[in-house]
């Protein structure tokens, strides 16, 4: 029987938890879900257990915890600058799980997801041009937080302004969503 609902023996998934286990900064309540995601035992009733042992009924009661732990994620994540098929699973997974809905992240957490896309912009803008990959690459930073369009479209203003004010040519930032052919 399978113990967790995200991938088993997945050394990236175990190295990400295991350093946010040790960094310490969360409640006993998420620090105990990080461990359970460390040691491959994540399902919805071990989920839930946790949730009962701190006399918590349901996930929304400690929504913004859950989202510190997903940024948390995240930002070891793009630490390579890149997002995998696993990593996006796994982003989704724990969303699904701990009920993270769309636009979540843009209210209750807009300046930490801000300075994590500031981040990824500064490097994608950062040769004042946007490759088809790269391209990608940005559609897959909104999927991650769950922004729309015009929402993630805010966010990046600034550094496709900074690269126009260095000489970059508009057709070659891709501003919007559809990559260049």
């Amino acid at each position: 029987m399978k113990t967790t609902i995200l991938p088993e023996n997945d050394i990236e998934l175990h190295n990400a938890f295991q350093a946010i286990v040790s960094n310490g900064n969360f409640n006993s309540c998420i620090t105990d879900i990080a461990e359970l995601i460390y040691n491959d035992n994540l399902n919805p009733d071990s989920f839930k257990e946790v949730l009962e042992n701190h006399d918590i009924e349901k996930p929304q009661d400690i929504k913004e915890n859950l989202l510190d732990l997903l940024i948390n994620y995240i930002k070891i994540v793009l630490d390579d600058h890149a997002i995998t098929d696993v990593e996006k699973k796994n982003v989704g997974l724990l969303k699904l799980l701990f009920k993270i809905k769309e636009g979540d992240f843009y209210k209750y957490r807009y300046y930490e997801i801000g300075d994590i896309l500031r981040r990824q912009f500064k490097l994608l803008y950062e040769d004042n041009d946007i490759s088809k990959e790269e391209a990608i690459y940005k559609v897959e930073l909104q999927d991650f937080f769950d922004l729309s369009y015009d929402q993630f479209d805010l966010l990046k203003e600034n550094e496709i302004r900074r690269a126009l004010s260095e000489g970059a040519d508009i057709k070659d930032l891709n501003t919007g969503r559809i990559p260049k052919q």
